[in-house]
């Protein structure tokens, strides 16, 4: 999660949901040279966009096991990368890590 995305944001209630919802945030990281050069990466590689990019670096920098997404293009795309990371939608996050 982003703050300077989240700033940008012209909804206020989602703005304060995102803010509620980062307090949850068991790790915090600033800007690093890695992480921007692992989004420059997954562009190419798998042509993602740069939040894309930067969100899955992020996740990936820091141990993520899990990322969670609606977005189906990215999960296609994202299959490309081979990451340890399992980049899946809601509802197969549910059903296979939940349980």
């Amino acid at each position: 999660m982003h703050e300077d995305e989240n700033i940008l944001c012209p909804f206020v209630e989602r703005k304060l949901s995102v803010i509620h919802l980062s307090t949850l945030c068991k790790k915090r990281i600033g800007p690093e040279d890695k992480i921007f050069i692992w989004s420059k990466e997954f562009q190419q590689k798998a042509n993602l966009s740069s939040k894309d990019a930067i969100h899955i670096a992020c996740a990936d920098y820091v141990g993520c096991r899990n990322f969670i997404t609606c977005d189906e293009v990215l999960l296609k795309r994202s299959k490309r990368l081979n990451l340890d990371i399992e980049i899946m939608n809601p509802v197969d996050y549910i059903r296979e890590v939940v349980k």
